[in-house]
Order: C-alpha cells, then structure tokens, then sequence
C-alpha cells in the first residue's frame, strides 16, 4: 500500500476522472476550460467534483511534496485537464517526467535500491496501465519484471503486479479496451483462469515470482491474455481461420457436455492456442530481456505447435472418438435455434428444408468465389479442402457398405 494518505487519495481522484471525463449523457469529451461536454454542452457535475478534489489534495501539499514524482506522474495522467490543478504547463509535466524516467531507467538498469517515493511513482505510473503507455513507461515495466525474474533486486508485491498488470495492457488493451487483469486465490495447481475479459492469476503464482524468480508468470500472463483474445473473437463472431470455427464449435459443444473440456484438455484448440502463445511470450520475453531462450521449452512449444497446425479435430465424446465437426452437426439438429443465432455455424453449414447439413464443396467454392474479404481465403481454402476429404471418406463407406450388402 502507498504510504502516504494524500497519496492514496490522489490515485483514487485520477482513477475517476478518467472514468468521468466522457458525458454521460452522450459520450462527449468534456472540455479543459469549463469541463462542460464539448459535443452537447451538458454539465458534467462527476468530473468537476473529482477536479475540485484533487485541487484541494495538491493545495494543502507543501513544496517538498509537490515536487514529489508522483505528483508529476498524476499531472501526466490528467492530461488536458492538469491546467485547472496546476500552475505547470504541459512542456514543464513531459520535460520533468522524460528527466524523471531517465534517471529511473538508470537506476533500474543498475539493479540499484528505490526509494520509497521512486516506487510510489513507478506504481503510480503503471496502475491501470492503459491509462499513460510510452516508451519510457514500457522500459521501466520490463525491467522490473526482468530483475524480479533474475532476483537481482526485490521490490515491493506492489510494484511488481503494476509491472504485470502493465505488461498484460499492451498485449491485449489495444483489442479488448476493458480487459483487466487481476490476482486472486484460484484452485489448487491452477496458475490462470480466465473468464469473458478478465484474467486472473494465481496469489500463489504470484508471490513465487516475487520471492523466486523465473519467467513462467510471464507464460501464464501470455496464456490468460490469449483466452480473453479467443473469447473476444468469440463474442464478436470474428472468424479469421479454420482454428477459430473449431475453437467456436468446442465451445458450443462444451455448453452441452462439459466432459468433452475435461476428457480431452491437452487436445482442445482454446488450450493449445493459449499454450502455444503463453510459450512465445515467455521465450519473447527472455530474448529480449537476457538474451537467451529457454532450451527446455522447445519440445513443449513443438508439440503444441504440432497440434495446432495438424488440424486433428478427433475428441473423445463419452468414451468414443467423434469429430469437433460430426459433433456440431448433431448439435446443430438437435438445437436448430442456434445455427440461427450464431453467424459462425454459415460458413461450413446450411439449412437445407429445415435440416443442417455439411455445405459440399461445390457449395463451399462458390462461397470462395463470392467472398470480399481476401483475409478469409485460407479459410475457405481449408473448408473445400475438408469438404473433399468428407466427400472421398463418405464414397469409400458407400462402396464398402454396398460391398458388404452385395
């Protein structure tokens, strides 16, 4: 916790103003003079509340204080709005704080102590990290997860989880504008868990990466921000490969037979995916950073890689091994309502006189032909290619089923 309650008080301030200075009546920026909306000249009575306060905070400050960086990094937060609650210009905030970086990046660099004010400011600086990102505030994150990774110096839990949940900003806040990260007691042996766009990671995870080291909290940060990208694409009926159909109709499938998640967790796309992006974030991270990849992880990443790009859709299904594919179209029969409400299932199926049946190639290639957006190409490409597969197998039983008939 920051020591100083006029500290406390001030982050609490800013974190409002932020979430106040859009109208809420219709959306409007408000503007720096009278912080009245810009757009529709409503009164925005929130934001001018949250402006007199901090104006209080900072005119019952003594000098010393004032010059504290952490004040400086709430200046730089407030943006346009920090003309009403001090006398700096925006020039003076930027030379002060690119003078203040600086300095920190050097000291950072050196693995040298902090004072206390200097990680007041850093937490500061990095809390909700979507709020002021540049590349001053990136140097500074990585390199306090690089010597908390490396143990060469110990921070504050404070610190380090601002630097995390930092690092999770820039993976994912510039898809999922209202993702957040977390940290929280999760079930046993479990370091991430996910749900809609919050991501969480394990206390325990947490604090052996503060008092061990190693850079597998950075695989779990990776892994957690690709789920909440997975169900982003989800939620938004965004289908860029065949990898994401597959992930979509596991998941339909799932909400009928949560089996099929437990039955085959090493097999299912949203896991494997999530593996394979959780390892090269970490191995990313420890190129950058140290110059070296992690020589043990190869064969995990191969063999998750291998998974994901052979395009094995066989699961087990109460105890026999069925497609991701057959499964969905029993699904689809069994539950027509969803094949309208859901634009994923058009790609590979149709309705044909009120049954769901598998597009047929010929069907397919004209959808190849009629699409206008040439990043789904390779989709449509590996549908026909699927499409024949179906239609060569499906000849084969026919002859074998007449054979044996005959």
């Amino acid at each position: 916790m920051l020591e100083a309650n006029w500290k406390r008080e001030l982050l609490t301030e800013q974190q409002k103003v932020v979430k106040d200075c859009l109208c809420p009546n219709c959306g409007g920026e408000a503007s720096n003079q009278t912080l009245d909306c810009e757009f529709c000249g409503s009164e925005n009575l929130a934001l001018k509340e949250d402006v007199e306060k901090i104006t209080d905070i900072l005119g019952n400050l003594s000098e010393e204080e004032l010059k504290d960086p952490f004040v400086m990094i709430s200046l730089l937060k407030l943006g346009k709005y920090s003309s009403l609650v001090s006398d700096l210009s925006r020039e003076d905030i930027n030379r002060e704080y690119l003078s203040w970086a600086k300095k920190m990046i050097a000291e950072l660099t050196g693995a040298k102590e902090l004072s206390n004010a200097d990680q007041e400011a850093l937490i500061n600086l990095f809390d909700n990290g979507d709020y002021y990102q540049d590349q001053f505030a990136s140097a500074m994150q990585n390199i306090v997860i690089a010597n908390t990774a490396s143990q060469a110096v110990h921070y504050s839990p404070e610190l380090v989880y601002g630097a995390l949940q930092q690092n999770f900003c820039q993976i994912i806040k510039k898809v999922v504008n209202d993702a957040t990260l977390e940290k929280k007691k999760l079930e046993e042996d479990t370091a991430g868990e996910t749900q809609a766009y919050v991501a969480r990671i394990d206390e325990e995870n947490f604090d052996n990466f503060i008092h061990h080291g190693g850079t597998f909290i950075l695989n779990t940060l990776g892994h957690e921000a690709r789920h909440v990208y997975q169900n982003y694409k989800r939620y938004h009926r965004i289908v860029e490969d065949r990898n994401d159909l597959i992930m979509f109709y596991e998941s339909m499938i799932r909400k009928r037979n949560q089996k099929i998640y437990d039955d085959n967790y090493y097999h299912m796309l949203i896991e494997v995916d999530a593996r394979v992006y959780g390892l090269l974030f970490e191995q990313h991270f420890r190129k950058m950073m140290f110059g070296a990849l992690d020589e043990s992880k190869k064969k995990e990443y191969a063999a998750d890689y291998a998974l994901l790009t052979n395009h094995d859709t066989m699961r087990v299904i109460d105890g026999k091994k069925v497609r991701v594919e057959e499964e969905t179209l029993s699904l689809l029969n069994e539950k027509p309502q969803l094949y309208n409400k859901y634009s994923q299932f058009h790609y590979e199926f149709v309705k044909d006189n009120g049954h769901i049946r598998f597009k047929t190639t010929s069907e397919l290639i004209d959808d190849y032909f009629n699409n206008k957006d040439s990043a789904k190409d390779n989709l449509y490409l590996e549908l026909v290619k699927n499409s024949k597969n179906r239609e060569v197998t499906m000849g084969k039983n026919q002859q074998i089923s007449s054979t044996v008939t005959m």
